[in-house]
């Protein structure tokens, strides 16, 4: 049903032998789908006698969340920028599409198959950990609760037994991870990654009126302002993104856009 919904929204039509070739079904079982999907969105749909097709009608409306324009140009951006990596999808006809290219880190299948098991078992690893301050790398006992992707490398955040305290490890500088057995829940006691801090943005207030009217109107903002929840503890890569932290704050309005209303606050739960 989705991907007829899916078809339909950005094909603008669809036929048996779509759905016979995606999913390998009988041409009686597509017909039946089709059926099937028109009892969930009788007018989404009429058939085109000449081409022997069904088309999206001009009063169509998504049935599924999977049709958000969202999650096809997400689909249309994974198949440009990493044509090699095999990625399954709904797509069927495609606009040409570029992507600036992303920048690839080696990930270690073992090792993040061992921070996912510790997390699942409620366990520990121990690890043979690089860092900018110490590259040659060192051992620790890490008890992970949770992935985090900062928008560019994926981390493990976890309670760090070296240190007593609950921070981020990059998944591709964990260059040896082993499981060592049970430790506890600890994930109730990461108060950083429990909270839940509300980041409120505006235009930047040196931009011209003109100028700001533009970034309200691009990011949908309500009286002139856009409210993110975000955790406290991904705060910073967060207003790296935005192009907001502290060392950022020197460019000009016009490369920055955004600014952050509530700043006293978000800077504050940074240094706690």
């Amino acid at each position: 049903m989705e991907f007829i919904d899916y078809r339909l929204r950005w094909d603008g039509q669809i036929n048996r032998s779509n759905l016979t070739d995606f999913f390998g079904i009988s041409v009686p079982q597509a017909s039946l789908d089709i059926t099937e999907y028109t009892k969930l969105a009788s007018n989404n749909m009429e058939y085109d006698t000449r081409a022997r097709v069904y088309r999206a009608t001009e009063a169509f409306q998504p049935v599924f969340q999977s049709s958000a324009v969202e999650r096809y140009l997400e689909d249309l951006l994974r198949v440009a920028v990493q044509p090699d990596v095999p990625y399954g999808s709904f797509l069927g006809w495609q606009s040409p599409v570029a992507g600036v290219p992303k920048l690839g880190r080696r990930l270690n299948a073992d090792v993040v198959g061992e921070i996912l098991r510790a997390i699942r078992e409620n366990g520990s690893v121990e690890v043979t950990y690089q860092s900018m301050t110490d590259p040659e790398g060192s051992e620790r006992k890490l008890t992970p609760h949770a992935l985090v992707h900062d928008g560019n490398r994926w981390h493990a955040r976890a309670y760090c037994h070296k240190r007593n305290d609950f921070r981020d490890f990059s998944l591709t500088r964990i260059k040896r991870a082993q499981y060592a057995g049970p430790d506890h829940e600890r994930a109730s006691m990461d108060a950083a990654w429990n909270k839940v801090v509300d980041v409120i943005l505006t235009a930047h207030p040196k931009l011209s009126p003109a100028k700001r009217r533009l970034i309200e109107s691009d990011y949908s903002m309500e009286k002139g302002e856009m409210h993110l929840e975000c955790r406290q503890a991904l705060l910073l890569y967060l207003l790296f993104q935005l192009n907001l932290t502290e060392d950022q704050a020197v460019q000009r309005p016009e490369v920055i856009q955004l600014a952050l209303k509530n700043r006293d606050e978000i800077y504050a739960l940074l240094h706690p």
